[in-house]
């Protein structure tokens, strides 16, 4: 039935309210003459009723009905049934009846719900019908015509209901209606396992937090790992993995290199950093220069004053003819600027007191005197089967004859240390331990380890400091321990700039120009001072060129010597005497002399300085011409040379209460000279 029959109902049922029901046999005929014609127009234009199956379709928007068209249709269905053709001039009254308000007896059906069967429910009607479901036992009598057209739209429960046609649903709706689906866990949920577990940090690709694992397999930024390690160590002496505890060291961690990682790129701010610290070496240089230029300016302007002086006082001679050498003398006395005459300045000469046979086998390369217990100490190589490897020789300085050996390392020794006033030895040979004996009893009291670098050279502190002792190792490193706590490291210092091997490490105690202190690290290539500053010590490159072979400091004195090989810009080796000093608080090197050796420099040999009442002798050994050497710094002149067949690898000086005496180390033999002084 389409909309036109619809409105032709309507306009029967406003007539036969208005006759009160006269035409009540009109409207039969009219029904029944409209069901033959749906059921003509069916066949004709097909059935609107569609499968089941077919409801995702939507069904067509039905077309507003035109008012022209619905009064051609109105004639056409007066013309096929005559009788209800006397209602034909009262179709303009429905108008006035349009008014009238719904009953409200059509809303209420629409909260009845069918019960349950076990067939499969009908679709829902559209919004747009409005259906009323009444039940057979609640049918109401029609009495009029417009309680049969309302008829039509009710629904008996009793009879099944026609399939139609079912709206499709939105994606929106059926997504909200339909289950619910998890959603995937966001990248904050899934960072575990991608944070170091020390310190709750990213990994990085590059630099110090980059990512490592140890033997177990576990994941750690390196710096956080290397710090668990330390303290692992010295809270329960062992080293382990802070997740499962199994035992690590240091050669356990391993970096990582995965494709599926996820880690922060900072490459560009480690250049950033790296490119800084440069400019900032750089200008420490430039200062460190401008340092240097001012020391030797104030030198030559102190020598350019001692000229003009001798100057003058030539010039004043001369005038007065050379007769007034007394008055002369006596006016230059009174004013203080001249020095004492060379010919009444002591001479100094070496001679051979004893030569001594240390060990058959060679090996022999470090020496060191302690004055407090009167003890020179040699190293040697291992003369016992039982215990092959290095150690040390003790000699008797008053008598010097060899007294008992002392089994220190596996390797050859490279440096030792005394500590007098805790009557400590310490020893450091290309292990990666330095280890430390009791003088008294001669037995090992502790172990210093540095992760696991060989350890070249130590040195030990005085007066406040006396516990630390200093470690520098293969790669440029220093370390500084406190000898009470062997398996704590209290300072690391790596190198930025200059990997070389640390040969020498002296500690520089307090004074006037340094009030803290600091120690000195002698390179192979460069010599840095750190100066001790609220408990850190900062490193300042001295300025003084290399490469070196050894490193000698004299506390009494106060100076440092410095023994450098021979290279392309200075064909000789050279013996450097140098004084620390601060020049606008920055640390300096003052040379005072500047001795020039041999050629050719195969060996490592160490030089030494000794303090002769006022006076300071250098001596050292010429490996082309296989000569001693002493020089005088006041008279700066070399004053003696003494042949030597052998290589000497170590000079000492040794001061005892019948004088001083010169120890030189051969590859197994110790020479021994006493130093005669005399007045001219």
């Amino acid at each position: 039935m389409n909309n036109r029959d619809a409105d032709a109902r309507y306009a029967l049922m406003l007539i036969d309210m208005l006759f009160g029901g006269e035409h009540e046999e009109e409207y039969q005929d009219l029904m029944i003459s409209d069901e033959e014609t749906d059921s003509e127009y069916a066949e004709e234009h097909g059935d609107f009723e569609t499968d089941p199956e077919e409801s995702d379709t939507e069904p067509a928007e039905p077309e507003p009905a035109d008012p022209d068209e619905t009064d051609v249709e109105e004639t056409d269905t007066e013309d096929a049934n005559p009788e209800p053709a006397q209602a034909e001039p009262e179709p303009a009254e429905p108008e006035q009846a349009e008014p009238e308000p719904a009953e409200p007896e059509q809303a209420e059906p629409a909260q009845a719900e069918p019960e349950p069967t076990g067939e499969p429910e009908p679709p829902l009607p559209d919004e747009e019908d409005e259906v009323v479901l009444l039940e057979p036992a609640a049918e109401r009598p029609t009495t009029s015509r417009r309680a049969q057209l309302q008829q039509s739209n009710i629904i008996n429960l009793d009879s099944p209901s026609p399939p139609k046609k079912r709206k499709r649903l939105s994606n929106v709706a059926s997504t909200g209606m339909g289950t619910p689906v998890a959603k995937p866990p966001s990248n904050d949920e899934e960072d575990d396992g991608m944070t170091c577990p020390i310190c709750l940090e990213s990994w990085e690709m590059s630099g110090e937090h980059r990512l490592v694992s140890l033997r177990c397999g576990h994941l750690f930024g390196e710096s956080c790992i290397r710090r668990w390690l330390i303290e692992s160590q010295r809270q329960s002496a062992v080293k382990v993995c802070p997740q499962c505890k199994t035992k690590a060291a240091n050669r356990d961690i391993r970096c990582l290199y995965a494709k599926r990682l996820r880690a922060i790129d900072r490459t560009e701010e480690h250049d950033m950093r790296r490119e800084l610290d440069a400019e900032r070496r750089r200008a420490q240089a430039l200062t460190t220069e401008l340092a240097t230029v001012k020391m030797s300016h104030s030198l030559t302007v102190s020598k350019l004053n001692e000229l003009q002086l001798d100057y003058e006082r030539l010039r004043q001679v001369v005038r007065a003819g050379g007769g007034c050498r007394g008055a002369f003398g006596d006016n230059i006395g009174s004013g203080g600027g001249t020095l004492k005459s060379l010919n009444h300045l002591t001479s100094h000469r070496l001679y051979m007191e004893k030569n001594f046979e240390i060990t058959r086998d060679p090996g022999c390369r470090v020496l060191l005197y302690s004055a407090q217990h009167s003890t020179l100490v040699a190293s040697q190589k291992s003369a016992q089967v039982l215990f092959p490897g290095y150690g040390v020789r003790f000699i008797d300085s008053p008598s010097f004859k060899p007294l008992h050996f002392l089994h220190t390392s596996s390797l050859l020794v490279r440096d030792i240390g005394f500590s007098d006033s805790q009557h400590l030895l310490t020893v450091a040979s290309r292990e990666t331990r330095i280890k430390t004996f009791d003088i008294r009893t001669r037995v090992c009291s502790s172990v210093f380890t540095a992760n696991d670098k060989p350890l070249w050279s130590c040195g030990v502190d005085r007066n406040e400091r006396e516990h630390f002792l200093y470690a520098g190792d293969l790669r440029g490193g220093v370390y500084v321990f406190d000898m009470r706590f062997p398996e704590t490291i209290l300072s690391e210092f790596p190198s930025e700039e200059n990997f070389s091997p640390v040969i020498n490490v002296a500690a520089v105690p307090a004074g006037k120009v340094f009030s803290n202190g600091g120690f000195l690290v002698c390179q192979l290539t460069i010599v840095k001072f750190y100066e001790y500053a609220n408990d850190t010590a900062l490193p300042t490159r001295l300025n003084v060129d290399g490469p070196f072979l050894s490193m000698h400091y004299d506390v009494v004195q106060d100076t440092v010597l410095f023994s450098a090989r021979s290279n392309a810009q200075c064909t000789q080796s050279r013996f450097i005497l140098a004084k620390l000093d601060k020049i606008d608080g920055i640390p300096v090197l003052q040379v005072k002399a500047t001795i020039f050796g041999s050629t050719a420099t195969p060996y490592m040999t160490r030089p030494t300085q000794m303090g002769v009442e006022d006076n300071t002798l250098v001596i050292g050994y010429l490996q082309d011409n296989k000569q001693l050497i002493m020089y005088d710094v006041r008279r700066e002149e070399r004053v003696q040379t003494i042949p030597v067949n052998e290589v000497v690898y170590d000079i000492c000086p040794v001061g005892t209460p019948a004088g001083y005496y010169l120890a030189a180390l051969t590859d197994n033999k110790c020479r021994i000279y006493k130093v005669n002084s005399s007045r001219n």
